[in-house]
């Protein structure tokens, strides 16, 4: 939570944007930058309680002059950011926002978001039918059992074995043909809490099914629905997986735009991956195909915002904010791999990234003021669209 001033002031101002729960580090950045633009916005935090009868709410913060405040009520947020996540707290938690959320939303409050409208983007096996349907080219989803499995694991050099609700990254199992048998890879939080391993492990194919399902049962994942994506031809940095996150966002007048784009790899720290400049991959394809970086580069931006725009007209509402995750195949074509509602949570800088290699081998000292400018970009977008949405 937010070190806070204890300042308990009473304010009689409607704040324009309210921010429920996510890291500390987005939303002291957005109620920041929101105060520096003379926005009154509050972050909703697990103190803060719903006063229905006068639509208020009880301890939430803000900040001014740089200094985190707590202010003992405010009236309903005229504009919803859900920052939460569904996973990854405790039940009481979960239901706590979800309680005020649901309040906000029957009291009138506009969501950045639409409220409760986006399961099928959790859905992976749906979006991948709805894209395919569209014609937009995104990984097959397959019945997760062990024929399908063996028969993947012959047709394809990697499978991935992914739970039907996302959950960023964890829960999915990566199967790859080695000279050593089928190594599997997945991700779990260390002991510490904060940083992420990889546990990898080698196998007959017969054993793949029955191994994963060992993994499933130790790691708490047998109780979520699963499926398999065989995976796209994508372009491999030195043995390392690559893709794009892409940030789509309905920003100033409620125009859709692409804020932000990072290139993601694995398998080049002990964090299991990290962010940098898309361009080096778009130059880096381009040595070795027919198309420009420019027309790498521009080709995934419409993939993404035709995504984006699919999944509006899938339900009659307009979407605030999405994080499109696209492969790009040795012929500098885009996949789309899966659309995140919960953009808001990721943090493009992180210092712990600083000095590890990119891809090429060498540390990148451009990178974090590039990513600084994303986060700076994706969160002005915020703030125009829910001033937008309350105009």
């Amino acid at each position: 939570m937010l070190s806070a001033m204890n300042h308990n002031e009473r304010s009689n101002q409607k704040p324009l944007l309210g921010i429920l729960q996510g890291r500390l580090l987005p939303r002291k950045a957005l109620l920041e930058l929101a105060n520096s633009q003379g926005i009154f916005a509050v972050a909703i935090t697990p103190d803060s309680e719903i006063d229905t009868k006068n639509q208020t709410i009880k301890n939430v913060l803000a900040v001014r002059e740089g200094q985190a405040v707590a202010l003992e009520s405010v009236s309903f947020p005229r504009v919803v950011y859900d920052m939460q996540f569904s996973k990854g707290k405790s039940k009481k938690r979960r239901e706590h926002f979800s309680g005020i959320a649901r309040v906000l939303h029957g009291a009138g409050s506009h969501f950045i978001n639409p409220f409760d409208s986006l399961g099928l983007v959790n859905d992976k096996v749906f979006f991948g039918e709805l894209m395919s349907r569209s014609g937009i080219s995104s990984p097959s989803c397959h019945a997760y059992n062990k024929k399908s499995l063996e028969k993947m694991l012959a047709e394809h050099a990697s499978v991935f074995i992914k739970p039907v609700s996302g959950n960023r990254g964890f829960g999915i199992i990566t199967t790859t043909r080695s000279e050593s048998g089928i190594e599997l890879m997945y991700l779990i939080r260390a002991s510490c809490g904060t940083e992420i391993e990889r546990t990898q492990r080698w196998y007959k194919s017969e054993n793949v099914f029955a191994a994963a399902e060992d993994i499933r049962s130790a790691e708490g994942w047998s109780k979520s629905g699963y499926f398999l994506q065989p995976s796209v031809d994508c372009f491999a940095w030195n043995g390392r997986w690559t893709w794009l996150r892409v940030s789509v966002q309905r920003a100033s007048g409620g125009r859709l735009e692409v804020v932000g784009t990072v290139l993601n790899y694995l398998h080049c720290s002990e964090y299991g991956g990290r962010h940098d400049d898309p361009q080096i991959l778009y130059a880096k394809i381009a040595e070795t195909c027919d198309k420009s970086a420019q027309e790498i580069e521009s080709a995934c931006a419409r993939v993404a915002l035709a995504t984006h725009q699919i999944l509006e007209d899938e339900i009659e509402f307009k979407i605030g904010e999405l994080g499109m995750d696209i492969l790009v195949d040795n012929d500098g074509v885009p996949h789309i791999l899966e659309a995140n509602n919960k953009q808001g949570n990721l943090i493009y800088w992180d210092p712990q990234y600083a000095g590890t290699q990119n891809p090429g081998g060498f540390v990148n000292p451009d990178f974090n003021d590039y990513a600084r400018s994303l986060d700076v970009n994706r969160d002005k977008a915020i703030l125009q669209y829910a001033e937008f949405l309350a105009s």
